[in-house]
């Protein structure tokens, strides 16, 4: 009889999304990753949680572009030391019409951080949305995490 570890699960759970993301798919790729049960702690809000490799913080979470201007934000990422100086691959799924997001630099590495770079069009409607940072190592054994969002864009 063989055992089979959370961990096991987890990378064969999103080496196939890896695969999607990699061949140019789209958000819908990481459906598969809210069967994976969520571990949070109120204490240690940015350390890896015992089901996970790697974190990834955006600071700030939440913010607001006028419409023909942009704002920054940082991506940072933790892990276990094994994990220390993997290149890890980001986007963004989600932004409005109107938007785009550049990295810098564009393939950070965990233990490090990117800036991203949200620049909104003047031609941009006003609203609320939620888009989804998505990273994934660039290893052979890819591991892929997401940091949600907060986005509001306001009247230029």
């Amino acid at each position: 009889m063989f055992r089979i570890r959370p961990r096991t699960l987890v990378k064969a759970a999103l080496l196939p999304t890896a695969l999607l993301m990699a061949a140019g798919g789209s958000q819908a790729a990481f459906a598969s990753q809210a069967a994976a049960p969520a571990h949070h702690t109120s204490t240690a809000p940015f350390a890896p949680s015992p089901d996970s490799y790697y974190t990834m913080r955006l600071s700030p979470s939440a913010v607001t572009v006028r419409a023909g201007y942009r704002t920054r934000i940082t991506v940072s990422f933790r892990a276990t030391p094994d994990l220390d100086g993997t290149p890890v691959a980001l986007s963004v799924s989600g932004l409005p019409s109107g938007v785009t997001a550049s990295f810098s630099p564009s393939t950070p590495t965990i233990g490090g951080h990117s800036v991203l770079t949200l620049t909104a069009a003047s031609s941009t409607a006003p609203g609320a949305f939620t888009a989804t940072v998505i990273a994934i190592t660039l290893s052979s054994d890819p591991i892929g995490t997401t940091a949600p969002l907060a986005l509001a864009i306001s009247a230029p």
